[in-house]
C-alpha cells in the first residue's frame, strides 16, 4: 500500500482538516503524520512514496533567533524531501502567513521555493489564481479539490450555552468562534456591532477563543465595555461542546484581515450546521458567490470602512431576519457544503497521491 507523510500531523483535536482526510483515503494509503515519526515511528521519515505538506511556510518565533532556528528547521525539511526525490504536494491556505510579527521574508522564501520544488500544488478555492499571481506559472501542477464538511465531526452537546452565559431565550445569538488574533479584527467587530444597534433588536454577540496578546484583549474589552449585549469569553470552545454552540447560535461572523486570508475553515463549519456567516470577500467567499446567496460577504479598504462594511451588514441581518431571508441564506449554506462533502470528493482526493 503507498504510503504518505503528512507534515504536520494526520490529525489533530483542534482542526479536523487533515483527519478528515486522512479518514476519506485510508482504504487506498497509509497515513502517517511527520509529529508521529518523530516521536514513534522513525523509519516513516525515510520509507514513504508521497509527502503531503501543510503550512510549511509558517515561520514564527518569539525571537529572531528562533525565527531563524524555525526557518531553518523547515527550510531543511523541504530540502530534505526533494532530495528523497518523491513526489511532494503542497496545499495553499492561505495568501500570507497570517498573525506574523517576525519572519515575514523567510515565509515568503518558502512560499517560492513550495511554488517551484513542488510536484503538485493543491488549492482549496478557485480564487487562488487571483489572490496569489506567481502561481500562473505553475498552473499546469494546479489541483483543485474543495474544503470539504465537519458534518459528522462534532458529537451532540446538551449544553445549553443560554444557561452558560444567560441569554434570554429571545435574544438571537451571533457567534465568533476560535483563536483570537489582531488579524482577526475582534475589535473591529465588537465596535461595529454596538454601532448597529442590533442589540436593542435583541441580537447578542458572543465572542469565544483563546487570547494569548494580552494588550489585544484589554483592546477588547474596552470595546465591548457597558454593552449586556456582547459576552466576552476568551477561552477555545471544547470540541464535545462545539455543536451546541452551533446549532443554538443564529449565524456565525468571522471578520479576517483580507491581505492574507484566503481560506475559513469557520465557513464549512457554520455551513455544516446550516448558518450562514459573515466575512469579507476572501478567496472562499468569492467562490461561495459564484454558485449560490448563502454568505453575508463585503468589502473594505481600512479599519474605518471595515467597520462600517460590517454595521451594514449587520443591519441587513437584522431585515432579513425578520423577512425569512435568512433562512434562505442557511438553506443555500448547507445545500453548498453537502455537494462538496469528502464522500462526494472522496475520488478526487485519492487522484490528489496518485503519481
Amino acid at each position: 500500500m503507498i504510503r504518505i507523510l503528512v507534515f504536520p500531523q494526520k490529525e489533530t483535536p483542534q482542526n479536523s482538516y487533515l483527519g478528515n482526510i486522512t479518514s476519506v483515503i485510508s482504504d487506498e494509503y497509509t497515513v502517517v503524520g511527520v509529529n508521529e515519526a518523530i516521536k514513534r515511528k522513525w523509519g516513516s521519515l525515510f520509507f514513504y512514496d508521497v509527502v503531503h505538506l501543510n503550512w510549511l511556510e509558517n515561520i514564527r518565533g518569539k525571537s529572531r533567533i528562533k525565527v531563524w532556528m524555525n526557518f531553518i528547521f523547515r527550510f531543511a525539511t523541504l530540502i530534505y524531501f526533494r532530495l528523497r526525490g518523491k513526489p511532494i504536494i503542497w496545499t495553499i491556505h492561505n495568501k500570507e502567513v497570517h498573525g506574523q510579527e517576525l519572519g515575514k521574508s523567510f515565509s515568503r522564501i518558502m512560499m517560492r521555493s513550495l511554488l517551484k520544488w513542488s510536484t503538485r500544488i493543491h488549492i482549496l478555492c478557485d480564487a487562488t489564481f487571483d489572490e496569489i499571481p506567481a502561481l500562473e506559472k505553475y498552473r499546469n501542477k494546479v489541483v483543485c479539490i474543495p474544503h470539504g464538511d465537519y458534518i459528522q465531526n462534532y458529537p451532540k452537546s446538551d449544553l445549553n450555552i443560554r444557561e452558560k452565559y444567560g441569554i434570554a431565550e429571545s435574544k438571537k445569538i451571533v457567534l465568533f468562534c476560535g483563536k483570537i488574533d489582531p488579524y482577526k479584527n475582534i475589535d473591529v467587530l465588537v465596535r461595529a456591532f454596538e454601532q448597529s444597534n442590533i442589540g436593542q433588536s435583541d441580537f447578542v454577540l458572543l465572542v469565544c477563543g483563546s487570547c494569548r496578546d494580552l494588550s489585544y484583549r484589554n483592546k477588547i474589552e474596552q470595546a465591548a465595555q457597558g454593552n449586556e449585549n456582547i459576552i466576552l469569553d476568551f477561552n477555545f470552545i471544547p470540541v464535545d461542546q462545539m455543536e451546541a454552540y452551533l446549532t443554538q447560535s443564529l449565524l456565525l461572523v468571522a471578520p479576517y484581515d483580507k491581505r492574507c486570508t484566503l481560506n475559513s475553515g469557520t465557513l464549512w463549519m457554520a455551513f455544516s450546521y446550516g448558518k450562514t456567516m459573515i466575512c469579507p470577500e476572501i478567496g472562499c467567499i468569492r467562490d461561495v458567490l459564484k454558485s449560490t446567496d448563502a454568505v453575508y460577504s463585503y468589502d473594505y479598504d481600512s479599519a474605518q470602512s471595515h467597520e462600517d462594511s460590517l454595521i451594514s451588514v449587520f443591519k441587513q441581518v437584522k431585515e432579513d431576519f425578520a423577512d425569512g431571508k435568512l433562512r434562505i441564506k442557511e438553506q443555500n449554506a448547507f445545500d453548498y457544503i453537502e455537494k462538496r462533502s469528502w464522500k462526494n470528493y472522496k475520488k478526487s482526493w485519492i487522484s490528489l497521491y496518485h503519481f
